[in-house]
């Protein structure tokens, strides 16, 4: 009488976590409240992010993917609550943003990207990110996301028909599109 075996594979929790987080995240473009272009409500595509900085971190914010924009740009107030010191800066530019001329001096945080009804922030992605932090700038809750710290990270898929955003991993665009190498 023949046995038959079966083979159970045992893989520590990350590797599991790191395969399930290839899948992309689908976020719905959001409504400005009370901004109409030609009678038309605006939309935007923005996804869930947070800052943090050792044991420090921000609650989610609303991070606006901005294809146009060159850096991650957030307003100071962060930097306050993260306990940073932007005195000590790793560098600081000057970026035109909305028609205005800012100058954002830069730290690197953990960004992390939530999905939809992460109220704990225990599901997230996570990666060191310059940031640029504009004194006075905007409220606490919104942050630009741009072509350093967020866009060479990702792959992001727009569609205004879909009104969504997909956020996925960063190779994404090279296997969909057999790119190669740059």
């Amino acid at each position: 009488m023949a046995s038959s075996s079966m083979v159970v594979f045992r893989f520590p929790a990350s590797f599991v976590t790191a395969l399930a987080d290839q899948r992309p995240r689908i976020y719905s473009y959001v409504e400005e409240a009370e901004v109409r272009r030609l009678g038309r409500p605006v939309l935007r595509p923005l996804v869930p992010v947070s800052f943090a900085v050792g044991d420090r971190f921000t609650a989610h914010l609303d991070g606006l993917v901005d294809t146009g924009a060159d850096a991650v740009l957030a307003g100071d107030l962060l930097a306050d609550r993260l306990g940073l010191d932007l005195s000590e800066n790793e560098g600081e530019t000057t970026h035109a943003v909305g028609g205005r001329v800012l100058t954002a001096r830069y730290k690197t945080v953990r960004l992390r990207l939530h999905p939809y009804g992460d109220l704990d922030g225990a599901i997230h992605r996570e990666w060191p990110a310059q940031v640029g932090f504009v004194a006075g700038w905007h409220d606490y809750g919104f942050v630009l996301l741009g072509s350093v710290g967020f866009l060479d990270r990702v792959t992001v898929t727009a569609s205004r028909f879909a009104q969504a955003v997909a956020v996925e991993h960063r190779d994404a665009f090279d296997q969909r599109f057999d790119t190669g190498p740059v």
